[in-house]
């Protein structure tokens, strides 16, 4: 599994991105709020591989936060399915 890539939509009425790992759709992040002296962003992570779904999401106060909170539970999933990262594939 590769780490995110964060993917702006642009036909989008607000600022939206999906993330996603190779070919895999793992979630996205939206702007709910784009007041600069209230921003609001919510995430969302929802896989349904194997045999129970995996949701995760929430409120975050930046994008920046929103984008951690994501890698944070694709880590979790990454755990919870038994997977894990790899540098390189050996030859």
């Amino acid at each position: 599994m590769a780490i995110l890539v964060f993917t702006r939509l642009k036909d989008h009425p607000r600022e939206t991105y999906v993330a996603t790992s190779g070919a895999l759709i793992v979630g996205r992040i939206d702007c709910i709020n784009a007041d600069p002296t209230r921003e609001e962003w919510s995430w969302g992570l929802n896989l349904d591989i194997g045999g129970l779904p995996f949701r995760r999401g929430g409120v975050a106060v930046d994008r920046e936060e929103a984008v951690a909170s994501l890698d944070e539970a694709w880590s979790d999933w990454k755990t919870w399915a038994g997977l894990r990262d790899i540098d390189t594939l050996p030859p």
